[in-house]
């Protein structure tokens, strides 16, 4: 009888290309709340210094090099995703100011305790309360922020942990998680502006991106959507979004089952999605580290790999390589790649993926 061959091994690689201590940044400040990454030009670290003042320090996350480091009163901060923009919450109050020039661009103030905040992109912070997300522009002449839309009930007593929109702005995804029976159960509260309708969606993660499917004319909007469902089984959905463009097919909507691996002490699940288009690719994340790396054509699930022990509590895309940085709970910054040639033979030698062989190679060489 013919031995079963073992799987190879998915072609990506992860390595640690710096550690925050090293940076005097102690462990016990690496944390969600203290730590942010929504660019691969910089990251912003709020952590104490041995005279135990609150101290902002702003670096660039693949050389680690400084771009900030002052003293800061704050309780949250965010870096803006392509401007050397910093703003900083107090409370229910708000600055904007560039952290190279040090010059103060904006501020304002939300008249409800904010419950999240985000750069939705380089001009727009949304704040999410109890009740609405707002959406402030910083270039319109100090105006306050603008009510977007209610938040849904069924978000009450969850904790707000992301909030995202696609290019045009014109649809809006609130997503908040709850434990639930020993498990983390994750609701997304897609808006569109157009129709002013909302839509409650299981998931844990989500994220937009313009991708043009093979044999379409035009660019469409997708959701790309992680959940994870019952037992030891999730998803990957990808959802083409409207309006419908002239030349175009009819709407995709696509998904794959995903298996988590769980052990006594760990309830696995998503927290975060990045997407390359210009790979035609999908990067699902879970909190224990595990990576699944997805078709966005078909959503097919084309392999799978741990890359940390540690936990991964916020990651982006690295736009030099297509590939990820994310950073751990143990302070490590790790750069996650994919070698683009042995994908798409891992893929072509698998015959659950042999389908998608074809156009990744395209993608990936053009």
């Amino acid at each position: 009888m013919e031995e079963e061959k073992p799987e190879p091994k998915p072609p990506i690689s992860t390595q640690q290309i710096l550690k925050l201590s090293d940076l005097g940044i102690s462990l016990e400040y690496v944390t969600w709340s203290r730590v942010a990454l929504t660019t691969d030009k910089w990251m912003a670290v709020r952590h104490n210094t041995n005279g135990e003042k609150s101290q902002l320090t702003v670096l660039n996350p693949v050389d680690g090099s400084i771009k900030y480091s002052e003293p800061i009163e704050a309780d949250s901060v965010q870096v803006n995703p392509s401007q050397p923009i910093i703003a900083v919450k107090c409370g229910q109050k708000l600055e904007v100011y560039n952290f190279e020039t040090k010059a103060m661009i904006s501020k304002s103030r939300i008249h409800e305790p904010i419950a999240f905040w985000t750069w939705l992109n380089s001009d727009i912070i949304a704040m999410v309360t109890e009740n609405f997300i707002y959406h402030w522009d910083l270039w319109q002449d100090d105006s306050p922020p603008e009510k977007m839309f209610m938040r849904h009930n069924r978000l009450t007593f969850s904790e707000i942990v992301s909030y995202k929109a696609d290019a045009s702005l014109k649809w809006l995804a609130i997503t908040g998680l709850m434990p639930e029976d020993e498990k983390i159960t994750g609701t997304t509260q897609l808006y569109s502006v157009d129709e002013d309708i909302t839509q409650c969606i299981g998931a844990h993660v989500v994220s937009f991106g313009s991708y043009q499917y093979s044999d379409n004319a035009a660019p469409s909007t997708i959701l790309c959507v992680g959940a994870r469902d019952a037992q030891d089984h999730g998803k990957v959905h990808v959802i083409e979004l409207g309006p419908h463009k002239t030349g175009n097919f009819a709407p995709r909507n696509n998904y794959d089952h995903i298996q988590f691996f769980d052990d006594a002490d760990r309830y696995d699940f998503p927290i975060s999605l990045q997407v390359s288009p210009e790979n035609g690719l999908l990067f699902l994340i879970t909190k224990y580290g595990f990576l699944y790396l997805c078709d966005l054509e078909s959503s097919v699930c084309l392999c799978s790999t741990r890359i940390s022990t540690s936990i991964i509590f916020c990651s982006t895309l690295n736009s030099a390589t297509q590939g990820l940085l994310g950073v751990t709970r143990h302070g490590q910054i790790i750069c996650v790649d994919v070698d683009k040639d042995d994908l798409v033979a891992y893929v072509r030698g698998r015959a659950k993926t042999v389908n998608q062989a074809d156009r990744l190679e395209k993608a990936i060489t053009q």
